[in-house]
Formats: structure tokens, sequence, C-alpha cells
């Protein structure tokens, strides 16, 4: 959903048939901030299922129009009992999305009714039940109503994720380390996340704790005979953690997962003040061959908007420490659509990243969590989400010219002109631990703070079980919550 424009609290009465009331509310809670329903405008909704197909009216009162749609195409033999249940919920969907944009100005979305995080994940699934490319787009046309644009970049990217995915999704596994801590919060981070100048004191305990997690996880995967694909160190700041801790946290990862020798091996660096040669030197010692270095812009007075306490010049200067160590895998983030940014500040950054070439650049647009400084202030920021749209067309054709291609990408709720964050990588450098990680096919084992643990199911279910955010609560329930998670690991794996 995008940064909503209206930030008042809107008001609606809901009329529709018990089993889609949570769908109509859902739709209008994306389309704004705030919604209450206990008064206000009746928004009536009428589905009604027969032999010819699925009839859907929404009319809201004040308006003169009404929208109604009689759907026969679900009748196709191609379609079984739950895609019919399906169509009901995104035909509601459709209808109220539509009559709102309309009353209230709001521009429709490049993603049609598609609100989830993963929208590769309906084109996954639709490749995997046999569906050709061309009914694929007839239904993001017709159903789901995305722009053009939007439906070849996802089955673009979908097509190039598809040699990724294995046939077991449980073994190997992929190992996910989270490491809470980072030397500022940004301004638009809504993660777990705690600065080092107010939380320092904690980190001794929790790497204690997060010591014994890896090697009671390990031992288990070990026993059970589970092979480990990709380890990714994530956060916060894995590279807040420096000397003896992060050595003994790399020995550990290497003795009972054999990160060094996995077919990935990833260190979210992020903030390049934190690479000090001595930092890059025993990464690489210990094996790892990804590092992203995030600058989100390179503009000095935007990066102190976000509370980051590098400069540009840190950037060039972290860049060029990691190519003489001799890391051949970085990868950069960006941000579009930052306050006080226009089109040519995020051209200027894009060529200043581009010069340095990493192999991966993720280009998110800006999103305003609740949790984050700037969510909370989302009314004083003056955004020009207008702008957004250039910002990302540039990316793309600038990327693409340099021979970068999209290979994963996700949404958030609350993101600019709502848009989407894209991982563009040189053909062969993806990062196997992103894919995995955003569809959802492989089970990804989740340690240390905020962490979350995905179970997935040959069918495709997933489990999810996560770690507390807090590292004092991390490292005060460690016991409980490793015994609670071999036993589910047991549960999944042990087949």
């Amino acid at each position: 959903m995008p940064i909503p424009q209206q930030l008042q609290t809107m008001h609606f009465q809901v009329i529709a048939p018990p089993e889609l009331e949570t769908t109509v509310k859902g739709t209008l809670t994306t389309l704004f901030r705030n919604v209450d329903f206990t008064e206000g405008r009746i928004l009536e909704v009428t589905s009604i299922e027969n032999s010819d197909g699925i009839y859907t009216a929404v009319k809201l009162d004040g308006c003169d129009y009404v929208w109604e749609l009689m759907d026969r195409e679900i009748n196709s033999p191609i379609y079984n009992q739950e895609d019919w249940r399906k169509r009901v919920k995104e035909r509601v969907r459709l209808g109220v999305q539509t009559l709102i944009c309309q009353e209230y100005g709001i521009p429709f979305s490049p993603w049609g009714i598609l609100t989830g995080v993963r929208p590769t994940k309906l084109v996954h699934r639709l490749l995997d039940r046999g569906f050709s490319s061309t009914q694929i787009q007839y239904l993001l046309t017709t159903v789901y109503h995305l722009a053009p644009s939007r439906q070849q970049l996802l089955l673009d990217v979908a097509i190039r994720q598809r040699p990724f995915f294995l046939g077991n999704v449980n073994n190997p596994v992929s190992i996910y380390v989270g490491i809470p801590f980072c030397p500022t919060r940004c301004s638009y981070c809504s993660f777990a996340a705690y600065p080092l100048d107010t939380h320092q004191r904690f980190v001794p305990g929790f790497m204690q704790a997060l010591f014994s997690e890896i090697q009671a996880i390990g031992q288990l995967l070990q026993e059970l005979g589970v092979r480990v694909q990709t380890v990714y160190l994530g956060g916060g700041t894995p590279t807040t953690i420096t000397g003896g801790y992060l050595r003994q946290m790399m020995e550990l990862l290497n003795f009972y997962f054999q990160a060094d020798q996995c077919a990935e091996y990833t260190v979210e660096a992020g903030r390049p003040e934190t690479l000090t040669e001595e930092t890059l030197l025993i990464l690489r010692h210990y094996g790892v061959q990804r590092i992203s270095i995030n600058p989100q812009t390179m503009h000095d007075r935007t990066l102190k908007k976000l509370g980051r306490n590098h400069t540009a010049e840190d950037v060039r200067a972290a860049f060029a420490r990691a190519r003489d160590v001799g890391f051949a895998h970085i990868n950069s983030d960006l941000i579009l659509g930052l306050p006080g940014e226009n089109v040519d500040d995020f051209a200027d950054t894009l060529r200043e990243i581009i010069q340095l070439a990493p192999d991966n650049i993720t280009v998110h647009s800006l999103a305003l969590k609740r949790a984050s400084q700037f969510g909370q202030a989302v009314d004083q920021l003056n955004l020009q989400q207008d702008i957004a749209q250039a910002m990302a067309d540039l990316a793309q054709q600038n990327l693409k010219a340099v021979g970068m291609l999209p290979y994963y990408l996700y949404r958030q709720r609350f993101i600019v002109s709502d848009l989407e964050n894209i991982g563009y990588a040189m053909p062969g450098a993806e990062s196997i631990y992103n894919i995995q990680m955003m569809e959802e096919r492989q089970t990804i084992i989740g340690l240390g703070g905020g962490a979350i643990t995905k179970l997935i199911s040959p069918d495709l279910t997933v489990v999810r079980q996560a770690n507390p955010k807090c590292p004092a609560t991390y490292t005060q329930q460690i016991q409980q919550l490793i015994a609670a998670k071999k036993c589910q690991i047991r549960q999944y794996l042990d087949v």
C-alpha cells in the first residue's frame, strides 16, 4: 500500500456477507492510514454465485456510481473450487478499490489489487500448476489489474528465479543470523536495530547466548544429516561486532554449519564506517564471499537527516578497502523517494554507485513504517511521491544499461508511490539466500536477535517462529528458546 495522501481517520460502515467483511475492511485499510468502522459512509457489497459465474456489486452512499461485474471466466475448467473461493474475494477487492479510488481521487495502484509482500509467489504458484505465460498475463490483467510494466517485471523475475528452486525444501536449508545492533538508528528504520551508544552493555551477554544457539542448532542439523546451502548474517549491522567476538562467531558458524564451504556466505555489513581493514580481513579469513555496503544515498545532507553517521566519502573508502582485501561480490542498497531529494539527486547517487561497480544493487522505495521515526512524523516530511516512479524508471534503465537484471522483489506497507523494492544483479551474481528467503521455497533457520525461522512443508505452507528482538530478552530466554526450536525443527526436518 502507498504512503497515504490522506492522513486523517476515515469513517465507513460496511455492509457485506459475513465471510467477506474482512476482505472489505482490509481493502479500505490499504487505501487509508487510519480507518474507523463504527460510523460514517455506508459501503455495501453484494456477491452472488450461480451457474453463470460470480456477480459482484459495490456501492457507497452519496456516490452515484455503482461498480458491477459478472465474472464468467471463472467457469473455465482450469480452475478448481479453491480458485473459485479466492476469485469471490478478488472481485470484492477490485470493486472496493476501484470505487473508493474514484470517489476520493486516489491513484489506482500499478500493482492493482495485489497488496502482499511477495507478489511473485502468485506467479510461481500458477507456473507450478502449468499455466502458460499468456494465461498468467491474462489473469494479471483482468483479475488483478496490474499495470503492464508490473506484469512483465513479475514474469521476468519469476522465470529468473525458477532455476534456483530445489527439489527438497528441507535439505539443504539456509541459516540466518540476526545481529540486532547498529551504530545509530536510521530515521526510516523499523527493524530490530539497537544503537550501540545505548545498548553496548548488552553485547557480551547477547553474543554468549548466540554462541549457545549456534552450537545447539548446529549439532541438531548434523545429527539429522541436514546440509546448509547458504549462511546470511543480517540485522541490524553484523559488523558492529568486532575483534574476538567476531572471530569466535565465525569459527562457530564454520564448525557447525560449514559456512565457509556453503554455496553462499554473506555478511550484510551495511554501514560503511564499520568496515575497518581488520574486520574485512576477519571476514575474508573465515570464508565470507559476499558483503553489503549500503550508502542509501550519496548526498551527505540527506545522510545526516537519516541519522547515519557516515559520509559519501566513507562509502568510497569502504569499497576500496573491500576490493583491496579481495571481495568480488558486493551489494549496495539505495533508497528512492528520500525526503528532500529530487530525481537529479537520485541520478547522482546511481551514477556514483555504478562507478564503484558492485555486482548487486538493491533499490528500495521509501517505506514509512509506524515504528520508524519518519513513520511517526509522515505529515511533516513533505514527500514528493509524484517523482518516485521517475526515480524507479531511472534505476531500471541505468542498471539494465550496465548489464544488471532484476532477480527478486518485494513490497511493503506505506511505500512511496505504491512501488516495490527490487534486487538487481549481474547474471551469475544473484543472491541465492535472497531468492529462497523471499519466495519461501526453502526452510530458513533464524538464529540471534529478531531472527525468524521459517519451516517450509512440501506443500509450501510456512510455519514461523520468531526470536525476541530485544537483546536482553533474547539473552534471558535463550535456553527455553533453544529447547522449543529444537523440538520444532525435529518435527519438520527429521524425515
